[in-house]
């Protein structure tokens, strides 16, 4: 028990400085995942010039003091579940493996895939070469990694997102803007509330990068394609003492004329829904049960194959 906890907060140790790298590299955004995932610990996002879309991949971080992390002579010999490994060739963005190394301060990484990855009895084992560390150069080798539409990469980076609304819990989007200094890069804060929604439960900040002269509203429907966005009704109410509902994205103040403050709902849309279902499909075969007819017909009832998968039933 006292190893796995000494592995959990070296890996631990390895996505902080993997966050605090990733901030020193142009072009690439470090997201932490939410706890709970299976094999992935963040994702790592390419950044090209707007409106031109990046790349998004997963990674798994582990630290050169995780015991099951093996220093070698070519480079670190990572070994896991099988469980793990079946989770990252079936998903829909590519994954890389980081090592960090503690006294280098530097990380290494190798992509995931059936090539570099061998299978050994109930357990894979992936080598992490000494040279291809994490630089300037990662994010144009990441883009030449292969996956699916990038368009259905955003899809399946947001699930989690998609899934806690789906089951019923309030995700609020709060955004603060500087009206009259244009910036490419703004910061969206993400909370998601308590079941009965009365106190948040986590935050997370949500970077993103847009043109300097683009109001950052415009920016949300590609950043939540999956999403009816719309003011926090009774916020604005209790704010702006109106029982008028408030139409359109519109800030709830503007502070001295320079900043506008924004607090938003986000509900599944179309594409939202729509997306879920498809994803339980791709990844587990699970489909909606079709409406079945009460009555086929006495002759079509009468066949044999009907008998017997009426008999199955």
């Amino acid at each position: 028990m006292r190893w796995r906890l000494l592995n959990e907060l070296a890996d631990r140790i390895g996505i902080y400085a993997a966050s605090r790298l990733s901030a020193q590299l142009p072009g690439l955004i470090f997201r932490g995942q939410r706890s709970g995932d299976t094999g992935l610990n963040a994702h790592l996002e390419t950044v090209e010039e707007y409106p031109k879309m990046g790349k998004v991949v997963g990674l798994q971080i582990r630290s050169d003091e995780d015991k099951n992390v093996e220093r070698t002579a070519r480079g670190y010999v990572c070994r896991g579940e099988m469980l793990h490994f079946a989770y990252w060739l079936q998903h829909s963005l590519p994954v890389i493996l980081m090592v960090y190394e503690r006294e280098r301060d530097r990380l290494v990484w190798e992509a995931v895939s059936a090539e570099t990855i061998e299978i050994s009895g109930a357990q894979w084992k992936l080598l992490v070469p000494y040279d291809q560390a994490y630089g300037v150069e990662t994010g144009a080798r990441i883009a030449d990694l292969p996956c699916y539409s990038p368009y259905l990469a955003r899809l399946a980076l947001d699930r989690p997102w998609m899934q806690l609304i789906e089951a019923g819990r309030g995700i609020l989007l709060e955004m603060d803007e500087w009206l009259n200094q244009p910036s490419v890069r703004g910061n969206l804060r993400l909370s998601v509330m308590t079941e009965d929604n009365s106190a948040r439960e986590l935050v997370f900040e949500w970077p993103f990068q847009t043109d300097p002269d683009m109001p950052h509203v415009f920016r949300l429907p590609s950043l939540f394609p999956w999403a009816h966005i719309e003011p926090d009704q009774a916020f604005y109410r209790e704010r702006l003492r109106d029982d008028r509902k408030v139409e359109g994205l519109s800030p709830w103040t503007v502070e001295a004329g320079e900043i506008a403050r924004f607090r938003l709902r986000l509900a599944l849309n179309e594409l939202g829904r729509a997306f879920l279902v498809t994803e339980q499909f791709l990844r587990r075969g699970e489909f909606p049960a079709a409406e079945r007819a009460r009555d086929f017909g006495q002759e079509y009832e009468r066949g044999i194959k009907f008998q017997l998968y009426k008999g199955q039933g």
